[in-house]
């Protein structure tokens, strides 16, 4: 008899029905049960059922039989029970945790502990499914004696999440091309919730807004089976040059999409724009999928150009060491894509908080920050802890770059190794943080600007937030270098030629007095700034900051507010943004609600809501509702509003409550603050004219300081956001 069977016997097992594939983000109910071995469960035993901390399974209750995710529990035996759901009740990565205890009596052999999830008997909805496509498995573990050591079944559940049908395409272009020359065209189907659509077998129609129709690229393409919802476009040729936005519409005319721009020249530029998200992590680690499949994605899902795995070091084993590093080899194709190997140093922030390391190449050896979740201690004492280890480690190496960001510890800052430390992560799927960039600046640092997703759902550079404690979609690092190869790549982010983004290909080009954004340098003139910025929307703002060294945050000194002079609307922008603290579980709750005392709420439209959990829950003539959290990024509401100039709005949130009267209201932004880092909520009318997606203009400070910081904002009307690497400016006379 093989050990499996032994198990089986002893411990019991576990089945679930029904077995047919899942909906991502559907409702539905699903019947587990577990039948006892031959030890059975003892008075005060447990058994849990676990899934790993990427799977975004709606949280089990027990207290409302109308709400979703009621859960009920049931047995054939004389014991109680009780079920309870705990998040963080189980070792990493099985976080999500259904604690059934056992009382007041005992299971025994071949008694069966029954649970219903999404339980309907009493109006809920069901059992919210994860977002997310792939494989899920609910591990069991028994305590069969009251010990608390918990023996895993050997047999588990499993799911397979498939998609939710097709409800958006995605059309990426490069953001440069040269006439005549080759260059590629990627189009992918999602799901509401991110995911590749595989079975889409839709029709497409392609069209130019401007410009002639690339050569190679058909006006129209049906998608099979084998393209599994995404297919590459190679060998399409842009005729002359010019500013290219692709447009494809199904044919079905149930979606239709708009590329990023692609700027054509007549010859190859000396800087490359190449995207890339250098921070995410698979299932050698936290995450889910392996290091195989996530780099695939980035590849040939997303269409990124680079990209880096960032498993949490106490999760990686040398096993799981290996396998990273064997797809990072596998993946780098120079001029291609160019994978990294990497890993996030993972120490408490009072000991230097999380950190990208990135290698330039190929066979280094992890230096975790502990073994925490590593049974296998034999190299511990090739741990480095805390951050100034590491950095001694690393000392006169040119070839490892280290990310200090924000996530589920914070860097501490006053960690800082400059040779290592080119840059700081300012945006990803936890949020926006701009409180993390001012304090670099504050503290003197000469660092440029990054983002990336920090994906757990093997979704690199298209990384949804789902319905978890992911905030917002995953940023993007746009970096200006010669080639598409590591070397070129790293030079590029040590010099700071780089630029973050919400997850848009925003093209920007910024220079002061012809230098390039992540410089520092010594002017004896006045400094200018030339600013070209073609959005994937309309530009809303181009805004510079300037940081004063003793200052806390940076100055915005000068907004390039587009259509200021136009008149205003009837379109009411009712924006809130924040978070709440700086370590986890930093998400500010904006639930609330909007009434208008006279006239008419005509049309009431969302903004910038991150996933299909929020949104507009309620619209009446004088009343609206949300859904709503921030995690430093902008959410809100567009009402188009026909009331007399005396009418009163009256917002609430447990943020932020206030009056304010409707012929108050112009284009300049009213704001009212509302605590924590960053929390306010800001109303502005919208004005008459549309917004263009392509910004020229130069602006120069004509009080400079003898030493100041720059950057770049740029903000669309979508809400997405790029922020420039700063200029490091000393003037001096004379």
């Amino acid at each position: 008899m093989g050990q499996s069977e032994i198990r089986r016997n002893c411990y019991g097992w576990a089945e679930v029905e029904p077995k047919k594939p899942v909906k991502a983000g559907s409702y539905g109910t699903w019947k587990f049960t577990y039948t006892a071995g031959g030890y059975g469960i003892d008075n005060t035993g447990l058994l849990l059922i676990c899934w790993r901390f990427a799977w975004d399974w709606g949280r089990p209750q027990t207290e409302d039989p109308e709400a979703e995710n009621y859960l009920t529990v049931h047995t054939d035996s004389c014991a109680d029970l009780k079920a309870t759901y705990v998040f963080k009740g189980f070792r990493r990565p099985w976080y999500h945790t259904v604690r059934v205890e056992v009382f007041n009596g005992e299971i025994c052999p071949g008694e069966n502990i029954t649970l219903v999830f999404g339980d309907t008997s009493g109006g809920s909805p069901g059992q919210r499914a994860p977002t997310a496509i792939g494989k899920c498995e609910w591990r069991v573990f028994v305590d069969c004696f009251q010990t608390r050591r918990f023996i895993p079944l050997s047999e588990y559940p499993n799911f397979k999440i498939v998609n939710d049908g097709a409800a958006r395409l995605v059309v990426t272009l490069p953001t440069n091309a040269v006439a005549g020359m080759n260059s590629w065209v990627l189009v992918r189907v999602e799901d509401l919730w991110g995911n590749p659509v595989a079975d889409y077998e839709g029709a497409i129609q392609f069209s130019f807004e401007k410009g002639e129709h690339w050569k190679g690229l058909p006006e129209e393409y049906t998608f099979t089976k084998s393209d599994g919802g995404v297919r590459r476009f190679e060998n399409v040729i842009p005729p002359s040059p010019g500013i290219y936005f692709l447009r494809v519409l199904d044919k079905s005319g149930k979606f239709k999409s708009v590329s990023n721009p692609c700027i054509c020249r007549t010859r190859h530029v000396k800087y490359r724009y190449l995207w890339g998200d250098l921070h995410g992590q698979s299932g050698e680690a936290l995450g889910i999928g392996s290091a195989l499949d996530y780099f695939r994605f980035a590849r040939n899902v997303a269409a990124l150009d680079f990209c880096c795995n960032q498993g949490n070091d106490f999760d990686i084993s040398e096993d799981g060491w290996s396998q990273i590093r064997k797809a990072t080899n596998i993946f780098n194709e120079p001029d291609r894509f160019v994978a990294f190997l990497g890993y996030e140093w993972s120490g408490n922030t009072s000991g230097g908080g999380d950190r990208n390391v990135i290698f330039l190449k190929d066979n280094e050896k992890i230096r975790r920050s502990s073994h925490a979740n590593i049974d296998d201690l034999s190299d511990i004492s090739s741990d480095c802890y805390p951050i100034t280890d590491l950095f001694e480690t690393f000392r006169g190496r040119n070839d490892v770059l280290v990310i200090p960001h924000v996530g589920g510890r914070f860097a501490d800052l006053s960690f800082h190794d400059p040779e290592l430390e080119s840059v700081i992560e300012i945006y990803s799927g936890w949020g926006l943080f701009e409180w993390f960039l001012n304090e670099a600046l504050a503290k003197g640092l000469k660092v440029g600007f990054v983002a990336g997703s920090d994906d757990h759902k093997g979704r690199p550079g298209a990384s949804a937030p789902g319905a978890h404690i992911f905030g917002v979609y995953g940023g993007l690092t746009c970096v200006l270098a010669e080639d598409l190869t590591r070397k070129e790549i790293f030079k590029a982010l040590k010099a700071r030629r780089c630029y973050a983004t919400s997850g848009k290909r925003i093209y920007l080009d910024v220079k002061c007095n012809g230098h390039m954004m992540g410089e520092e340098f010594t002017l004896r003139e006045k400094p200018t700034f030339e600013c070209y910025v073609i959005g994937t929307n309309g530009i809303e703002t181009v805004e510079i900051f300037r940081f004063k060294p003793g200052e806390k945050e940076a100055e915005s000194i000068y907004v390039h507010l587009i259509n200021a002079e136009a008149p205003p609307s009837n379109r009411l922008k009712i924006i809130w943004r924040g978070l709440r603290q700086r370590y986890r579980y930093f998400q500010t709750v904006w639930d609330g609600y909007l009434t208008l005392s006279k006239g008419k709420i005509l049309k009431a439209e969302g903004y910038a809501f991150d996933t299909p959990t929020e949104g507009i829950t309620e619209k009446t003539e004088r009343y609206v509702s949300w859904r709503s959290q921030t995690t430093g990024d902008e959410d809100g509401i567009i009402l188009t509003i026909k009331a007399p100039p005396e009418a009163r709005i009256h917002f609430k949130a447990k943020p932020c409550i206030f009056d304010v009267v409707w012929g108050d209201i112009e284009i300049s932004p009213i704001t009212f603050k509302a605590g924590g880092l960053g929390q306010e909520v800001t109303v502005r009318r919208l004005p008459e004219a549309e917004y263009p997606s392509e910004v020229v203009f130069s602006w120069t400070d004509q009080k400079p300081l003898k030493s100041g910081v720059y950057y770049v904002k740029v903000k669309q009307v979508d809400g997405a956001v790029a922020y420039s690497s700063p200029f490091y400016i000393r003037i001096k006379s004379g």
